[in-house]
């Protein structure tokens, strides 16, 4: 296993360092993680997702967005500086990559919809607690969606404006962070998520989803 770091120079006036770790030479399997506003891949879903993918033998690249490294909060405006900053970072390595797959966390669901619309490669997404503004999004890609049944930013509402072509997966009384107030409930959530995971890495590389 091999850890390199892609530098960017950012818009934030900051150097972006993405994570690119690899598991193998010539590998062909790619899982890029799409942190959420305030959600870095450092915490359990995306920790989680991210070691799950390396132990199926995906390579994986840890997003950071420039207002992130900068330290500083994210003015709607400057998304688009964002989704630019991810397409180029992602640019770099994901003609090496055959078999993509996109995990993002809610504002990162708009960013990986977004980055996908820029590139030609076949992606599959997992959309973990996405938004409104990723329905669109969401209709439009292979993928499976996974929502909090007690997340007032996508209700069971919004999950009804999802064509239906997409695998989509309630977690009841969770929340926007896929949790609820009991720990040991949480621990079974995260653990029945991460069987998700591995069981679409396997799939996706096997060519059945």
């Amino acid at each position: 296993m091999k850890l390199d770091i892609i530098h960017m120079p950012s818009v934030w006036g900051t150097e972006l360092k993405q994570k690119h770790i690899t598991v193998q030479e010539r590998n062909n399997k790619l899982v890029v993680l799409f942190p959420g506003w305030n959600y870095p891949c450092e915490l359990p879903l995306l920790y989680y997702a991210g070691n799950t993918a390396l132990q199926q033998k995906y390579d994986v690249l840890k997003l950071e967005y420039g207002y992130q490294a900068a330290r500083t909060n994210l003015d709607k405006k400057d998304l688009p500086k964002v989704i630019d900053e991810c397409y180029e970072s992602i640019n770099r390595i994901i003609t090496n990559y055959d078999k993509v797959i996109f995990i993002s966390k809610s504002l990162g669901t708009i960013i990986a919809g977004e980055v996908h619309r820029r590139f030609e490669s076949n992606v599959y997404h997992i959309f973990l607690t996405p938004l409104v503004g990723t329905i669109p999004f969401i209709n439009t890609s292979d993928g499976i969606v996974i929502y909090g049944g007690n997340d007032p930013s996508f209700t069971k509402d919004n999950a009804k404006q999802l064509d239906g072509s997409q695998k989509i997966i309630e977690i009841p009384d969770a929340n926007h962070g896929l949790e609820t107030g009991d720990v040991e409930e949480n621990l079974s959530i995260l653990k029945n998520i991460v069987t998700t995971y591995k069981k679409i890495l396997m799939e996706w590389d096997l060519g059945r989803v």
